[in-house]
C-alpha cells in the first residue's frame, strides 16, 4: 500500500507533466497565424502586404493569448474600403479550431 505522502508526490509528478505536454502542444502565434492565413485565402508577401480577393489588405490588428495549456488567436484584416474581416480560433493539444463570436469567445478571452 502506498503511503500518503507517496501519493501526493506521485499526483503532483503527474500534474507537471501534463500541464508540461499541454504547454508544449499549444499552437503559437506564428503556427495560428499562418493558418488563418491559409484556411482564408489571404496572401501576405515578405514585406507583409496582404490582399484577399484580389483587394489589397491595408491595416491587420489583433491579438494572441496564451496561457499554458491553450491559446487564442484573433486578427481583423481591414481592407482599403473599409470593410473589415474578423478571425477568431482556438487551439488545444496541436490543433487550431475556428471560432464565432459569442458566449465561448467570451469565456477563452
Amino acid at each position: 500500500m502506498l503511503s500518503k505522502k507517496r501519493m501526493f508526490i506521485s499526483g503532483i509528478v503527474i500534474f507537471i507533466m501534463l500541464f508540461a505536454i499541454l504547454d508544449y502542444t499549444s499552437p503559437t502565434s506564428e503556427e495560428m497565424e499562418q493558418w488563418m492565413v491559409d484556411e482564408n485565402d489571404i496572401v501576405c508577401t515578405e514585406v507583409k502586404y496582404c490582399t484577399k480577393n484580389n483587394q489589397a489588405v491595408w491595416g491587420r490588428s489583433g491579438h494572441f493569448r496564451n496561457v499554458g495549456f491553450f491559446s487564442s488567436y484573433e486578427r481583423t484584416y481591414e481592407y482599403d474600403t473599409g470593410e473589415q474581416l474578423t478571425f477568431r480560433t482556438f487551439g488545444f493539444l496541436g490543433r487550431i479550431i475556428p471560432m464565432d463570436d459569442g458566449r465561448v469567445w467570451e469565456i477563452v478571452n
